[in-house]
């Protein structure tokens, strides 16, 4: 069910996940991240339903992201409408430090600049796109920055993460224990949770 603009079974399994955890999404800081990866070849998708989502439900959500990776400008205004509706909030930062900072459920994961897209949306230029992603590979999710979020926070991904690029394996296999810790695992479950009940009301 994903295409260029959303994703909405992993935006309903990200939300479930983040439900599960914390037990709703009032006062629940949310923040989607951008994180380099060697490919440029990441669709918008993903964060693009994932802030939509924690924005309608009234989290306190942060997009994080280098300038060059910016979302589409009508997805961004509905976020801001959703959040004043629900009586969360939203902002955008271009540190990735910030983001962290505080979190409860911290996703990072890559995704294309817009001159990777086909004309007239983009230039269709992939050195281009390279290039702007090799200026941030510090954009990366460590221990490090998760101890830098809410000390109960869950480090989540859509998965497949880009080991090492993305992602530390310390972050990424870290599923239970003192502290925040990985839920990839539960994410990847709620998946098929979503996607029954999607079929059940379409039934």
């Amino acid at each position: 069910m994903e295409d260029d603009i959303y994703h909405p079974f992993q935006g309903l399994a990200d939300m479930l996940t983040v439900k599960e955890n914390f037990g709703g999404f009032k006062g629940v800081n949310f923040t989607m991240s951008w994180a380099y990866s060697p490919s440029v070849h990441k669709p918008r998708a993903v964060p693009q339903s994932a802030i939509l989502y924690a924005t309608m439900l009234g989290a306190n959500v942060t997009l994080a992201h280098p300038p060059e990776m910016a979302l589409a400008s009508d997805i961004i205004a509905r976020c801001e409408e959703y959040a004043a509706a629900a009586e969360g909030s939203f902002r955008i930062t271009h540190d990735f430090e910030d983001g962290a900072k505080g979190a409860h459920a911290v996703y990072p994961k890559a995704w294309c600049p817009v001159n990777i897209y086909k004309p007239p949306v983009g230039d269709d230029d992939i050195e281009a796109a390279q290039a702007i992603f090799d200026q941030y590979k510090d954009w990366k999710c460590t221990e490090e920055i998760m101890d830098m979020a809410a000390p109960n926070a869950i480090y989540m991904h859509c998965l497949p993460a880009d080991r090492a690029y993305e992602v530390s394996n310390a972050v990424m296999d870290k599923t239970e224990g003192p502290g925040w810790r990985s839920a990839i695992f539960d994410e990847a479950e709620n998946r098929l949770h979503v996607q029954k009940a999607v079929m059940s009301l379409v039934m």
